[in-house]
């Protein structure tokens, strides 16, 4: 096999590219790496991020496949963002990834996928690694589990699988709809929004399918709707549990067919729409009960992505807190303040509202702190006191509960607090600012 790159030497090259194929190693942080095979020949290339590679049988290609098979400019790569993404540049005879025939629209790539152009097989062999923290449309990801998620998403959102989103409300739902849309081959296409709980029964055919003039009471103008407006682009259907079992059987036609009609229209539509619904309901149990659909469940659930609550990666709290308090202060004109004091109260907290909560309560703590550091003091009543909690008479078993717990972790570990944070699988800093409420010393 040769090696070769339009930058760099092929002897560092080859290092990175060992590198990059070692278990547990990284390529370089913005560059990915292509092998292209045609017949016994072998080269390998690199794509820095923002540049493109044009493969093509014509001499200004950047990657030149001299076979009939392949026109002139056949197949553009391009890096973005730390992904990968192919476009067929209107070639005579087409190029394949996988079994899948690429169109003009670009098509995100992973690492092992094979592009086929004429006589050339193209292997993504190497792909930038993710940072500790990645930081995509204003989210944190620094949980593993979430982590693993967001690569998923990036798997999902070049195929036009229906995708479930599960998770409690607030915990972040809506972000990996917009990125299954946006890392997608239709993120040139609308993105559409639909919140199934927020639409009154009565108008939710209408909202859903659009209507004629005329079709009823106060119908004085042509109206499209969601799923027409999503043409060519992504529906993203919000608290889909909450849909009424009518509305369900229309849905479950449209999905299957990509064909609507307008209420009191007599012409069907055709359609062409991803769908990426959420809930924080348990279908499987409304399947049972009959209050959902069993069909529909089962067409739009062709994958399902659970969000783990906030309270379940601890390790994003005080991350997006940062985050968080640096954007709202830059809408107010102000330098993001230092949060280290207000760290022990946010990292206690259980957050039941999830990230939504967590920035509604950054956002009032920078208000009052001005530009000054957040303190404590500067939260919601409700992180510093529990006061949103359950009721006293159970809140004082948990209390009791939590404070046998650290008495029992402090009288194994000796006292040392340390190792009684280990014991416990809490940090130092939460482990005393707990200590300071419950009044142990």
């Amino acid at each position: 096999m040769t090696v070769g790159s339009p930058k760099g030497s092929s002897g560092e090259l080859t290092t990175q590219i060992d590198v990059a194929t070692s278990p547990g190693s990284a390529p370089h942080e913005d560059r990915a790496y292509v092998m292209v095979r045609i017949g016994d020949d072998a080269d390998v290339h690199a794509i820095d991020g923002g540049a493109k590679l044009i493969l093509g049988r014509g001499d200004d290609a950047d990657i030149v496949v001299d076979d009939t098979r392949a026109s002139r400019r056949h197949l553009e790569l391009s890096l973005r963002e730390g992904r990968l993404f192919a476009k067929d540049l209107g070639s005579r005879n087409g190029t394949r990834v996988g079994s899948v025939v690429l169109k003009s629209e670009e098509r995100p790539v992973v690492r092992g996928e094979e592009i086929v152009v004429g006589p050339a097989h193209v292997t993504v062999i190497a792909l930038p690694s993710p940072a500790a923290t990645v930081r995509l449309l204003d989210v944190v990801v620094r949980n593993p589990k979430m982590k693993a998620i967001f690569e998923l998403v990036d798997r999902l959102a070049g195929v036009p699988t229906p995708v479930l989103v599960r998770g409690e409300t607030g915990a972040g739902k809506e972000i990996l709809a917009e990125l299954l849309h946006r890392r997608g081959p239709r993120s040139a296409g609308p993105l559409v929004r639909l919140n199934c709980a927020a639409v009154p029964e009565s108008l939710l055919e209408s909202e859903l399918f659009g209507h004629e003039r005329g079709a009823f009471t106060g119908a004085t103008e042509k109206k499209r709707g969601f799923l027409e407006l999503a043409d060519r682009g992504t529906l993203f259907l919000d608290e889909v549990g909450d849909l009424p079992l009518a509305m369900q059987a229309k849905l479950l036609r449209a999905l299957e067919t990509q064909r609507i009609q307008r209420v009191g229209g007599r012409e069907e539509l055709a359609v062409d729409v991803r769908f990426v619904c959420a809930t924080h309901r348990d279908l499987e149990k409304m399947v049972e009960s009959g209050a959902f659909r069993g069909d529909l469940y089962y067409r739009i659930a062709g994958f399902v992505l659970e969000v783990p609550p906030l309270r379940e990666r601890r390790d994003e709290i005080v991350p997006l807190a940062e985050a968080f308090a640096a954007r709202f202060a830059a809408k107010l004109n102000q330098p993001a303040p230092a949060i280290e004091h207000a760290r022990d109260a946010l990292e206690a907290y259980s957050w039941p509202g999830n990230v939504r909560e967590l920035k509604n309560a950054v956002e009032h703590a920078v208000v009052l702190a001005g530009a000054s550091p957040l303190e404590p003091e500067h939260l919601p009543r409700a992180v510093i006191a529990a006061e949103a909690g359950p009721p006293s008479s159970m809140q004082d078993h948990v209390d009791s509960a939590e404070r046998a717990a650290i008495e029992r972790a402090l009288a194994a570990a000796g006292g040392h607090r340390q190792k009684a944070a280990e014991i416990l699988g809490v940090s130092k800093r939460t482990l005393q600012y707990r200590l300071a409420k419950m009044g142990i010393k």
